[in-house]
């Protein structure tokens, strides 16, 4: 009786655990929900950096950029996440734009609201 009762519990337990690892691993496997395609996840937001840092930061590389500092470009921050907005002259400059911020550190998140204006 003892043993039978001994068995039963542990034949429980093994089913148990069994469900569980299963549950888990149809978590890990499920499909991602992907980022919408104006937004851009950065590789370095580990750091936990102020927003006016990030803002700062973002400006000042752009500024370093020969290319991107003679777009004007409007950068907001908001718990890690820039907002780039303005006019850009080409897809290619935009695109060189989200670049430069998605590398400065603390960048969780870029929301790129940046427009394709023809010069002119």
């Amino acid at each position: 009786m003892q043993t039978s009762k001994l068995f039963n519990t542990l034949v429980a337990a093994v089913v148990l655990s069994g469900a569980s690892i299963t549950a888990s691993h149809a978590a890990d496997s499920a499909p991602k929900a992907q980022a919408p395609a104006d937004t851009v996840l950065a590789a370095n937001a580990g750091a936990a950096v102020t927003d006016d840092t990030i803002t700062s930061s973002a400006k000042a590389a752009l500024g370093a950029d020969a290319q991107a500092s003679t777009v004007p470009v409007n950068v907001a921050t908001k718990q890690g996440v820039v907002v780039l907005s303005g006019d850009v002259p080409s897809a290619e400059a935009g695109d060189r734009i989200v670049q430069i911020v998605a590398s400065v550190s603390g960048v969780k998140e870029i929301k790129n609201e940046l427009k394709v204006k023809a010069a002119g």
